[in-house]
């Protein structure tokens, strides 16, 4: 009985990821590796493309957006626990970007707003709040995609609080590395002749930029457990613990570190297809098809496992694939329209509006005429109107679900909830 314990408090101790103030050196570093060392490289050359005549200005926002979507990926990537930088980080949706813009307006017309009806000392609490809060807007608005979410002092509070102190500690690190990316920019800029310093700044602004979006992300992987996240990594390495497709997952992996993904992905695909495979297969299947340029092929697998963690109760793995694949295609939904309304309800309860009201609005457009229709237009109408303020286009849902509605009982609750987010006129 006490081997067995001491076996199991190892088994714990090895799942418990390295706090993060013992990986400052791989944090710093992180972008000068891999994947993150290629997109700073690519992304600092891109930045060139500024100064052509005319459309310099549109290159550069695009380049811009395509550094903040790979940062972005990064933090979900460590935050599922995978310590390497993302292969693949522009699949993500312009508009976690978007959000994120819009997010620094509002906070700064906040603090200005605190500034002009409370004078310099408010308007300093409300920027020293602001700046404290900042890792966990970030860090939400990353994870759920909900920028009203993300706007709730509450959430990132809620987030703080149950982290502890470590928090303020990763804020402290965070502003090390900030602090460092600006002096190096500022000294650089002195030190260098005027275009060799502009690609060297964009090179420390990025590094830093990555750096603070790995540190974020695997404060998330370290913290999973308060947090509610499950990480895909741990799922993965769950799996594979006691996996009866051991020896195709071998075979498989075998290839990939031969260079061979292709031929890997061929394996994975003929199994998936022939049988049902465990959920190691399908993990190893997904993270190689994340990294291949087969969308389609990915968009169908993960209707498919997704299928599967339902069956067997992973459903915040499920939710998690689907949001990702929400981000890549707006239309994506799962196998079944039952399967809809059960990772909605999910999504709910895990605090994720935004994925809900994605993913019904999706399954509205997948499956127009299912019985299911009028209950999924209400569900999605109200967390528009009631959590994101979106009620344009929660009315022209519920107009819509009453033209093809028939029950009586369901048509009444359409319309009160039309009555309710419909806007008197001035």
């Amino acid at each position: 009985m006490e081997d067995r314990r001491r076996a199991a408090a190892s088994r714990a101790h090895r799942s418990t990821p390295e706090p993060f103030w013992a990986r400052t050196r791989a944090i710093a570093l992180y972008p000068l590796h891999g994947g993150a060392l290629y997109a700073l490289i690519a992304l600092t050359l891109c930045s060139l493309l500024g100064l052509l005549p005319g459309i310099g200005w549109i290159l550069s926002i695009v380049t811009t957006l395509a550094i903040y979507k790979y940062a972005f990926e990064i933090l979900r990537h460590t935050a599922d626990g995978y310590l390497d930088a993302p292969e693949r980080g522009f699949d993500i949706g312009d508009g976690v970007v978007v959000r994120l813009f819009a997010l620094m307006i509002v906070l700064g017309v906040a603090v200005f707003a605190a500034l002009l009806l409370t004078g310099p000392v408010g308007g300093l609490l409300m920027l020293l709040a602001v700046v404290l809060l900042q890792p966990g807007f970030l860090i939400s608005l990353a994870m759920d995609g909900s920028l009203r979410r993300a706007l709730n002092p509450a959430v990132s509070i809620g987030l703080a609080l149950r982290i502890g102190w470590p928090y303020l500690a990763a804020f402290g690190l965070l502003f090390v590395i900030q602090a460092s990316a600006l002096g190096a920019a500022a000294w650089l800029q002195r030190a260098l002749p005027p275009l060799v310093a502009d690609l060297a700044v964009t090179v420390v602004t990025i590094w830093g930029l990555f750096a603070a979006f790995h540190l974020m992300g695997y404060l998330v992987y370290q913290y999973h457990a308060v947090l509610g996240y499950e990480p895909a990594a741990d799922a993965a390495g769950a799996f594979a613990r006691h996996d009866p497709d051991q020896r195709v997952l071998d075979e498989a992996e075998q290839l990939v570190r031969d260079g061979h993904t292709d031929d890997a992905l061929q394996v994975l695909r003929s199994e998936v297809r022939s049988r049902a495979v465990s959920l190691g297969v399908h993990e190893l299947y997904q993270r190689l098809l994340r990294g291949s340029a087969r969308q389609e092929e990915r968009r169908e697998h993960t209707r498919q496992y997704i299928h599967r963690l339902l069956q067997e109760k992973q459903e915040r793995r499920a939710l998690a694939l689907q949001r990702e694949a929400l981000d890549a295609d707006p239309d994506f939904a799962p196998l079944l329209p039952e399967q809809a309304t059960l990772l909605a309800e999910r999504a709910q309860l895990a605090g994720q509006f935004r994925l809900a009201a994605d993913g019904l609005q999706a399954a509205l457009r997948a499956w127009p005429k299912a019985p299911e229709r009028s209950a999924w237009s209400l569900q999605a109408a109200l967390l528009l109107a009631e959590r994101f303020g979106e009620d344009a286009r929660a009315r022209d849902l519920l107009e819509d679900a009453l033209n093809h509605c028939d029950d009586e009982v369901q048509r009444g609750k359409l319309q009160a909830a039309l009555r309710a987010v419909t806007i008197a006129p001035v």
